[in-house]
Formats: C-alpha cells, structure tokens, sequence
C-alpha cells in the first residue's frame, strides 16, 4: 500500500478533528437508537411470534452484526495504518508496546494530534479512487447507496418504521449494509398488513421530480474519478453525492411544497406507493448503474487483468471496507428474496 504521509508541514485542522470525532459518536448512537426501537418493537410485534418471523429475524441481526464487524475490522485497520504513516517511530512494529506506556492523557493527546495535523476523509477517499481497479469497487458500493436510499424512504413511509430518518442517517455515515439489514429487520417487524393504508393517499411526485436527484446522483458518481488531485472538488462532490442520498426520503414528504410550486404530482394509495408510484426512479437507478457499471468495467480492463480488478478489493482497507461491504449487502438482499413471503415479492429490496 502507498504510504499517506506527505513532506510538507504538519497543518492543524481542528474542524476536520472534530467532525471525525462527532461522525464517530453519530454512527454509533444511531446504531443504538435504532437497535433499541428494534428490540421494544420485538417484544410487542405480534408478527415476530411465528416461527417463521423468528427465523428471518435471526438471519438478518446475524448479517448485520457480521456486516458491522467487517465494517469495524476493515474502517480500525485504515486508521490504524494512517497513524502508522503520521508518527515519526524508527520500528513501527515496536508501535504497540509504545502506545502501552503512554499514560491515558499523552495518548489521548496524541491521537488529538493526530486526527488535527491528519486528513483522513481526504486520505480516504483518494484511496478508494486511486486507480480504476480500486474505483470499481468502490462504484459497486455507491450504486447500490442510491438504490438503498430510495428502497428504505419509501418502504419505510409505507410500514411507518419508527425513526426511519436514522436508518438513511446510519446509510450516509457507514456503508449500506449495516443500515439495509437493520431494515430488513424492521421490516419484518412491521409488516404490511391488509388494511393498512386502505382510504389513505399519498402525494407522489411526478416522473421529472422524482428523476432529477437520481440523475444528478449517477452524474456526479461518474465525475468523482476525475476529482482527484484537487481537494476542494472531490470534497464539494462527497458532500452532494450524501445530500442527493437523502433527496428520496426528502421527497415522500414534500406534498406540500410541490403543491405550492405548481409541480406536477400524483396521489396513489398509500399501500401502493413503492410498487407503483415510484417505478421511474427505480427504473433510472438501475439504468445509470449498468451504464456507469459497464463503464467502469472497460476502463479497469484496460488497465488492469480480471483478476488484478477481483484482487484490488484487498489492496486497502479503505477499498476493503467499502468492497467488502457491497458483497454484503448482495448477499443480504439475495437473502431477503429467498426468504420473503410471497405477498412481498413485488416489494422487496432492490
């Protein structure tokens, strides 16, 4: 692996420190809060009590506690690696027994200075873009964020998931299958119910709404390749790229707004809001996908074997983490239709 450390001076950022810190402790007290409202859910779901429901819900807390320990391995290994690049030791494998007899503040303040003087988010996302090999991977994980982002929004306004704004918040932090088998487990604890949404409408958007964040998402998925090389650009992308992830929950819930500008929208029942009210969306993910997929494929292949580009997942834990993940969520989803009851079939994951 390349090193990350630079010749340059050491710059303080304490602001990229921080946010580091907070989007830490954001994952993971979003992870609880939603872990909690999961485990009161199973204790007075009725639907939870059949054996079957058992079943399927053991399934996915197992994919999703293996998915979070893969994600944790592969995100504790890049830091690692990166503060193995930002301190000045002569035998890095002395490293650890260093790092033992620090006493608690020195260490603290010496991890301080590191996330300060270190630009981790930057680093990352380098990594992960750093040859076609690697951005291949990286591709698959953020085709299927979107794809994700659309299915939870809507499928979860339909089952009226409690807090479902923190499972697309846990989507933008971490990578997707984490949150999609936190999902699929909600999802099995509310399940549609034959008369739920019976005499109740929906305001859904029109096809140009619904299509424009899709579109701007994939545009600027295919432009981050070239970003590199300048901070401020790929950093201006890693941010619309998240705001347009939010864009299909944003618009189950702008009725009101489209209303006042005159934008053309339908009502739907509410119990056929994702099956058919939302067919142009997912149409166009899928679309764009296979474009950028097909893309991506033959500009890795000129450069890279086959087996260079399958191989290219373990080339960095950065890579690792997202590629990894993406395997994840295809097995999980995979899952999720083999075991769905049939009465879901047409509403199951993307």
């Amino acid at each position: 692996m390349e090193s990350i450390t630079t010749d340059a001076a050491p710059v303080r950022n304490v602001t990229g420190a921080t946010l580091f810190v907070g989007y830490v402790l954001a994952a993971l007290f979003l992870s609880i809060l939603i872990v909690n409202d999961l485990y009161q859910s199973y204790q007075i779901q009725p639907s939870a009590s059949s054996s079957k429901a058992q079943g399927r819900l053991q399934i996915f807390v197992a994919l999703a506690v293996l998915s979070f320990s893969t994600l944790s391995y592969h995100m504790l290994s890049y830091l690692i690696y990166a503060y193995q690049g930002w301190v000045t030791v002569g035998d890095l494998d002395a490293l650890p027994s260093d790092l033992v007899t620090l006493s608690t503040r020195d260490g603290l303040r010496q991890i301080w200075q590191w996330l300060t003087e270190s630009t981790l988010f930057l680093d990352f996302a380098h990594t992960i873009c750093a040859n076609s090999a690697n951005f291949w991977w990286t591709q698959q994980s953020l085709f299927v964020s979107m794809a994700s982002a659309l299915f939870i929004g809507i499928e979860g306004s339909r089952r009226q998931i409690p807090h479902l704004w923190a499972y697309l918040a846990v989507g933008q932090i971490l990578p997707i299958s984490f949150a999609q088998n936190l999902f699929f487990v909600a999802m099995i604890l509310f399940p549609i119910t034959s008369d739920q949404g019976r005499g109740a409408t929906t305001q859904i958007p029109g096809p140009v709404t619904q299509c424009l964040p899709v579109a701007a998402y994939y545009i600027l998925l295919a432009r981050a390749p070239t970003s590199i090389g300048n901070p401020i650009s790929m950093s201006i992308i890693i941010v619309l790229l998240r705001i347009l992830l939010l864009c299909p929950s944003l618009l189950l819930r702008a009725s009101v707004f489209f209303e006042a500008l005159g934008v053309t929208s339908t009502s739907t029942s509410t119990q056929d809001a994702q099956s058919g009210g939302y067919t142009t969306s997912y149409v166009l993910a899928l679309f764009c996908s296979s474009v950028l997929f097909l893309q991506q494929t033959a500009w890795a292949l000129r450069g890279h074997k086959v087996g260079e580009i399958l191989t290219a997942i373990n080339s960095s834990p950065a890579v690792s983490a997202l590629g990894y993940d993406f395997m994840w969520y295809v097995v999980s989803c995979t899952v999720w239709f083999l075991t769905s009851p049939e009465e879901e079939s047409s509403g199951k994951a993307v």
